[in-house]
């Protein structure tokens, strides 16, 4: 009964769901656009490059109030605002096109032109206007406004030596004089320079240098100036998953929550053509379901390397073909054969142990960084699908033909048959520049999964059965039943084969990121599931997103995307950063929205970070 349990549990498990994962919450959130994630442990499955992509440095930029001034002409001014309007048409057709406004100040309207930078510009317009608008007055506007600028930081430079031992005894002798001072030493120009003090104003740092201290240490120091520079905490220096990280998918090819409320309680019997609807809605190819399952725990990264442990995908898909729909729906007509053979049900479960490395190159022809990354995963699954199948059902008006050929390729997981294989990563970033970048990556290249023994299950019944059969059946007893179903079967047998394996799909990932200011951040993707003979061919999916405050701790994603196992997809989702632990939730609709959706994603994780 092996078998029939492992057939039967991938059924029903294959009518619910689909299978081309997002590998993090951010991934789903941005429907697939945020590829690599937020660095770290989602590298490891997305693209071991960026594990050698070291914390950068941004300028530290500090807020300024200031204000725009403007100038206006106020043309005119009238009790009725329509009198306006008619003098601005006016002006237009005589060629003076402006912006103009009509304001209301204590019930007196005044038409106004704007937009002047200054007040030459202002009056050179109003001296050539027609008489009409000789009472005209130029006036300023004042716009208050925040802008940022780059904070600039003051240190004393006490010491340049092209000689690292005079640099040494130099800082050994003035130690005690210079305690409580922060020094820096910056070796440029083939000079090891001394620095001491970190000062917000110029003033403050001349003040040290024109010290007694500082002056007998060094008479002819001297103030430097630079901009000020931050960590940028967007590469951990050791990441972990804590305590897993999970993203299941859910697709079909029709079945959304208004097609079930369409459906369920419609009377069929009085409303024939309700179940013409029906009949109609289903696609010539079946009805077919996909289900996906990601989930993962330990995942590390430290430095350039990263680690999983533990990295399970599940692959799967059930299609039903319209025949076997229709004979539900609409019961067995005479005289109307009913070919089923396009039955299909298959299910991959693989883990994915893998270690990565990413590291910057050094490319003469290229201005920008670049950064490879490689990674080997070894894995250990198993599998089940249906290997063949040929079904007929055949009704007349005095007998019923069935005819059914099964076979089922599976692993026996009671006997310890386990599948295991080998695949790489390669992959590939750049930094364009401080808002652009770009990636490519393969994931899971090569990737089989092998046995050394496989069952293959066959059964072949053939069922034909009279109007008095069928009578005589009604009245059967359990065991009468037993014994004639053994009758229909002409084949029912277990073997065991050599050599079978399974190819697991790798990825082809594409991606590219734009920062548009400290609160925006675009990004965009196109990944490509390879064509298998497991999984059949799938289109590229492409995507695009945006992410709000990825600075703050409460980043916000949003992101569409077209093509895929999933079709057109709409996802959403937020992180919480609490210090060193982050929390990711996201969702996503597939094939329409709220009811009308096909299919739908749920992913969370909860991740360790250490600068």
């Amino acid at each position: 009964m092996n078998k029939i349990k492992y057939l039967t549990s991938s059924f029903l498990l294959f009518c619910f769901g689909h299978s081309q994962h997002f590998y993090s919450s951010v991934d789903a959130a941005s429907a697939g656009a945020f590829l690599g994630g937020r660095m770290g442990t989602h590298a490891i499955h997305t693209n071991p490059a960026l594990l050698g992509v070291k914390p950068g440095q941004i300028t530290e930029v500090i807020p300024i109030d200031t204000f725009d001034i403007s100038y206006r002409v106020m043309l005119a001014t009238a009790d009725s605002e329509d009198d306006l309007i008619e003098m601005e048409g006016r002006l237009v057709r005589d060629g003076f096109e402006r912006d103009y406004f009509i304001l209301e100040e204590d019930t007196l309207f005044s038409l106004n032109a704007a937009g002047f930078q200054d007040s030459f510009s202002a009056y050179n317009f109003s001296s050539n206007l027609p008489s009409l608008f000789s009472g005209y007055k130029i006036l300023t506007d004042t716009t208050w406004k925040i802008i940022e600028r780059p904070k600039i930081e003051f240190r004393v430079q006490v010491l340049a030596t092209s000689i690292k031992d005079t640099l040494k005894s130099f800082q050994k002798n003035t130690k005690a004089q210079l305690k409580g001072f922060e020094t820096k030493v910056l070796f440029s120009d083939s000079l090891y320079r001394y620095f001491v003090g970190l000062m917000d104003t110029e003033e403050d740092a001349n003040s040290l240098k024109n010290s007694p201290m500082i002056q007998s240490i060094s008479s002819d120091a001297f103030v430097v100036s630079d901009t000020a520079k931050v960590s940028k905490k967007n590469v951990p220096r050791f990441s972990i998953t804590f305590p897993i990280r999970i993203a299941l998918n859910v697709k079909s090819n029709l079945i959304s929550a208004d097609w079930i409320n369409s459906y369920i309680d419609a009377d069929m019997v009085d409303n024939p053509s309700i179940k013409g609807d029906l009949l109609g809605s289903i696609p010539n190819s079946g009805m077919s379901g996909y289900f996906g399952l990601n989930a993962g725990a330990l995942d590390m990264t430290f430095g350039s390397y990263g680690i999983s442990l533990l990295n399970v995908d599940l692959f799967s898909r059930v299609n039903i073909p319209k025949p076997f729909t229709k004979l539900i729906f609409d019961g067995i007509r005479f005289n109307e054969p009913q070919n089923i053979s396009d039955f299909d049900s298959r299910l991959l479960v693989v883990n994915s142990t893998t270690f990565s490395y990413g590291t910057k190159i050094n490319i003469p022809q290229v201005s920008f960084p670049t950064y490879v990354g490689v990674g080997l995963r070894y894995l250990n699954g198993f599998f089940s699908y249906v290997d063949s199948y040929e079904g007929e059902i055949i009704s007349k008006p005095d007998s019923v033909n069935i005819f059914s050929d099964l076979s089922v390729a599976y692993l026996d997981l009671e006997q310890n048959k386990i599948a295991s294989g080998f695949a790489f990563d390669l992959g590939f970033s750049t930094s364009i520049n401080e808002k652009l970048s770009a990636q490519f990556s393969l994931i899971g290249l090569g990737g089989t999964l092998s046995s050394t023994e496989t069952n293959v299950w066959t059964s072949t019944k053939d069922i034909r059965l009279s109007n008095k059969d069928i009578s005589d059946i009604a009245d059967y007893n359990e065991s009468q039943i037993d014994s004639i179903s053994n009758t229909f079967s002409v084949l029912d047998e277990t073997k065991t084969v050599e050599g079978k394996s399974v190819s697991v799909p790798s990825r082809l990932n594409i991606g590219a990121g734009y920062i548009f200011s400290n609160n925006i951040h675009f990004k965009a993707s196109i990944q490509h599931l390879m064509k298998t003979d497991f999984i059949g061919s799938v289109d590229p999916r492409f995507s695009i997103g945006m992410e709000l405050f990825p600075e703050k701790f409460y980043p916000i994603l949003f992101g569409i995307s077209f093509g895929g196992i999933s079709g057109n997809t709409v996802g959403a989702g937020f992180g919480l950063k609490l210090k060193k632990f982050h929390m990711n939730f996201s969702g996503s609709h597939s094939g329409g929205i709220g009811n009308s959706a096909t299919g739908f994603s749920f992913s969370t994780e909860m991740r360790l970070y250490f600068w």
